[in-house]
């Protein structure tokens, strides 16, 4: 059986995952993404605008102060990880094929890199267990303390076009098994991973605005990284 092109691998390349669902762009941008090897356009994604980040920051930020993510044991959210863990690897043909239209990496090395996040999520997911999370300690006057290490709210991670696959993971997973929330910005030459990303968080079912997903260039970028309902940026490019 023939292997299906990209543009049907991708289930909504025209909107963006906000909120948990599938949402309409507020306008009829869009950013086309061209064959590392071919220079020929084969996709092409909604592009975000000033609009459609605010309507992600809100939507994670509601997710974080009134949803149950951060609400839950870090073994609870564990469990997510190892969720999307397990639905990366039967999406793992379609990120090597993207991959390597993106950003021109060997098809064979894709192949095998591709998984590797797969390792990522499930270390993340083992730090329920075994990471400090709370710390009892006792004071020089004798006094006994706790230090405890809580989710610093909303997450805006900003991803290159060279290694999406693994960024995403090394993102996403110390804040999802930390309780925070995501808004991850997707870079312009190499939306898939993002898309397949919120693919999967949709599949398990993620509680929705835990992760968001939009794409956009660096003039309407600014304005993730100027949010005040951003608590944090992970910024990689």
């Amino acid at each position: 059986m023939a292997t299906p092109p990209v543009t049907q691998r991708l289930r909504h390349p025209d909107r963006f995952f906000i909120g948990g669902a599938w949402v309409e762009p507020s306008s009829r941008a869009r950013i086309d993404v061209h064959d590392s090897a071919t220079e020929e356009v084969f996709l092409s994604v909604a592009e975000a605008q000033v609009e459609d980040v605010d309507r992600a920051v809100a939507a994670a930020r509601r997710a974080f102060d009134e949803g149950p993510w951060p609400r839950l044991t870090h073994r609870e959210r564990a469990e997510w990880l190892g969720r999307i863990a397990d639905v990366w690897k039967t999406k793992a043909d379609a990120l090597a094929e993207t991959w390597t239209r993106e950003s021109g990496v060997l098809h064979a090395m894709a192949k095998r890199a591709v998984l590797g996040p797969v390792q990522t999520w499930r270390f993340h997911a083992g730090l329920a267990d075994s990471f400090a999370w709370e710390e009892p300690h006792v004071t020089a006057d004798g006094k006994r303390a706790m230090l405890v290490r809580e989710p610093v709210g909303v997450v805006g991670a900003i991803i290159p076009w060279n290694a999406p696959n693994a960024l995403i993971a090394h993102k996403t997973a110390p804040a999802l098994i930390a309780g925070c929330t995501v808004v991850l910005k997707a870079s312009p030459e190499a939306p898939s991973a993002a898309y397949l990303m919120a693919e999967i968080c949709e599949e398990i079912g993620l509680p929705g605005g835990v992760f968001n997903d939009v794409t956009a260039d660096r003039e309407v970028s600014e304005r993730l990284v100027r949010d005040p309902g951003i608590d944090k940026i992970s910024f990689t490019g």
